[in-house]
């Protein structure tokens, strides 16, 4: 019998989190930064509110129309 090694994927994805999504660039970074806490973040707020409200999944809660 061959031993495995045991890898800790959790040290591994809090690693890859902390570097950031290699995926966006330095503006994309600045534009999200800006949207979830800086000066868009009201605006942002209400949109995910909306998206809540208006979808009986993400809002838990059924829409009757019978």
């Amino acid at each position: 019998m061959e031993e495995m090694a045991v890898v800790d994927v959790s040290e591994e994805r809090r690693r890859r989190r902390r570097a950031g999504d290699p995926r966006l660039s330095d503006a994309g970074k600045e534009v999200l930064e800006r949207i979830t806490t800086g000066d868009l973040a009201d605006e942002f707020q209400a949109a995910l509110d909306a998206d809540v409200e208006a979808d009986p999944i993400l809002g838990g809660h059924h829409h009757d129309e019978a």
